[in-house]
This record gives structure tokens, sequence and C-alpha cells, in this order.
């Protein structure tokens, strides 16, 4: 609040342009009291602009601008603006009615006072004597009731929720499926045949098969070689076995010497299987790699493989012969998959373990 000086009398009863004009903000009859200069005046009217009192003060104060503090009673608190007014007397002398002219009708008790005069006309706020009181809602809304869910609502959010459950756990382990054999097993691309045990017949000497009889009998040619140096070379069967043709057992091939043709099965016991391996593979079983079969049922059965003498052709292909250690469901003419299964410590480590 602001003291103003008699001198500034005439400037401060002024309106702000384009504020208010005379009779623009009708008075309210909301009951308050003013407070000015140590007198009580009773309000009679109010608006945001000016206010109408009843009560006795100096005539010094007519026409001059004193602080003024405007209370407003409810029922247990009150609230007190303060401004700045022009006093001006209103009406006959007798009647002792004032006019508080607000200075700076913008000041900070402009929100607080719109406040109370719109909850007034609304009708939120009632007077009894001289104190007001509210009449407005008295609790915060309450959230809307929802209805509560059955017991088939909720076997059908268990279902769901187990489902999602489930096929996570289903999606999981198969990543991690597929990263474990990623990271054990290396896979050959060659598909392996099982077979009998027997004698596997090797090329005596280089040069080319002029004829082939995988349905000799015993003492029949099986194959015949026109070898490089011109010699006209034929081998019979040694026995009275089953001819299982290998890669090169073709009428025509170009052979080396050591290099297998046919496998003879004699009908021992066990199983054996014969294919033509990468020279990665090769190096992995130099690094002592286990190697195992894959049978199209699923079964795994260990083997011990033996790198047989041959050419490297093109395809950097080396010939081996496996023995199964265990036959399982395993039996002569099936498929399967060879893979060797890394190891997880170097070859040292294995080596000092097994000693």
């Amino acid at each position: 609040m602001k003291h103003i000086s008699p001198t500034e009398t005439l400037a401060a009863t002024a309106l702000p342009a384009g504020f208010a004009h005379k009779g623009e903000h009708p008075q309210i009859d909301l009951p308050f009291t003013a407070l000015v200069g140590g007198r009580k005046l009773d309000g009679i009217s109010l608006s945001i602009t000016e206010a109408l009192a009843r009560g006795t003060l100096p005539p010094a104060m007519e026409g001059t601008v004193v602080p003024v503090a405007a209370r407003v009673n409810f029922d247990g608190f009150s609230i007190i603006l303060f401004m700045d007014a022009m006093i001006e007397r209103t009406g006959a002398p007798e009647a002792e009615t004032f006019t508080l002219r607000y200075v700076d009708p913008t000041a900070s008790h402009l929100a607080p006072l719109r406040y109370l005069i719109n909850s007034y006309i609304a009708g939120d706020m009632a007077t009894v004597g001289g104190v007001m009181g509210y009449t407005g809602p008295l609790t915060a809304k309450g959230p809307a009731k929802t209805d509560t869910p059955g017991v088939m609502f909720k076997v059908q959010n268990i279902i769901r929720r187990s489902a999602v459950v489930g096929l996570s756990i289903c999606l999981a382990l198969i990543a991690l499926n597929l990263a474990h054999n990623r990271a054990m097993y290396a896979y050959e691309a060659r598909p392996v045949t099982v077979t009998a045990p027997g004698q596997t017949l090797l090329a005596t000497a280089a040069g080319q098969l002029s004829y082939v009889d995988p349905k000799a009998g015993p003492g029949d040619v099986v194959y015949a070689i026109v070898a490089n140096s011109g010699d006209y070379i034929s081998v019979k069967m040694p026995c009275d076995c089953t001819v299982t043709p290998l890669r090169d057992f073709v009428e025509g091939a170009t052979i080396l010497p050591g290099m297998p043709l046919v496998q003879l099965a004699n009908g021992q016991d066990g199983l054996v299987a014969t294919t033509e391996i990468s020279a990665e593979g090769a190096a992995r079983l130099v690094d002592g790699d286990a190697a195992e079969l894959v049978l199209a049922d699923g079964t795994v059965v260990p083997v011990r493989p033996r790198i047989l003498s041959g050419r490297l052709d093109s395809e950097r292909s080396v010939p081996v012969s496996m023995t199964l250690l265990e036959t399982g469901t395993a039996v002569p003419g099936d498929l399967a998959r060879l893979r060797f299964r890394r190891h997880v410590l170097p070859p040292t480590w294995r080596a000092a373990m097994t000693e």
C-alpha cells in the first residue's frame, strides 16, 4: 500500500484509460467491513472498481487517498483485501455514506476480489447476517464406479497371461538352442551313408576306370583300370560281399593311387560310414574335436573317424571312414549328417586334465 498526499488527489481520481467507465461494473450487495484509518465502516456493496460503505469519517479524509482494508467474514475465518482508495461522500451529509474509489483497480487485490464476486453471483455463497457461508460442493467428485470383473473374465485373463508367458519361454528356449548349436557344433555339408563293416577296395594305379560292376559275384571282375603306364588292371571280387559304390566308382572316372572305390560288406557286427569332409573339418579332427553322426530321427551317434589317403580335389574335400561306436537305431543304408563338437577348453588344458 502507499499513501498519497492531497496534492495528488485530482490525478488519482481518474481510472486507468480503457479499464472501466462509469456504471460499467455494477455494485454487488456482498457484506463486508471497511477499515479506514482506524475507523470501521459497514460495507453496503462493492464492485471491481469501487465500494460503497456507511459510517463516520473525519471531514479531513474526504477527497484524499488513504489505505483501506476490506474484510469479508466467513464462518470461522476472514478474508482481508488491502487497497488504496479515494474517499468521496455520497448523498446528503447526514446519510454518512461514502464511496471508496480504488486508485489502482488492477492491483494485487483484483484476483481474490473477482473470485469472491463471481462466487457470490453464482450462488455458491450465502449470507447469514454479516457472515458469509459457502454452499458449493464440500468434497471432490469420486472416481467413476467400475464393474467388478467376474469369474470368467479372471479365468480368461489368467489363460491369456499363461499363453503369453508360455510362448515367451518357448521362444527363449528356441533362441538358446540355436545359439548353443552355433557355438558348440560345426556341421559338414555332405551327407553320410551308414553301411555294414567290410573291406574298402582302393585304386592301385593312376588312370581311368574302364569297367565297373556293382553286382559282381565272387571271382568276377568288379572294376578295371586303364593305367597311365598303358597297363590294363582288373580287380576281382575277393568274397561273397555286398558292394557299396563310393563317389568315384563311375565308368570313365579319372582316379589316383589309393583312392577308395567300393566298400565291401562282409556281415560283421557293427556299422561304418564313409564320406568326404572339408579341409576345415579335417583340421577339426586334428585339433581333437569329437565327431558325431546325427541320424534322420535326431539320434546322435558318436563315431571314430579315420582319414583315408586320396587326392585333394577342387572342392578341397578329404575322404574319411568312420566306425560307429554305438549303433543305436541306425541300420545300413541310413543317411546322416556329420558334425564336430567343439571343446570349450584349449588342447593344453585338456591334455593336462587327462594326465
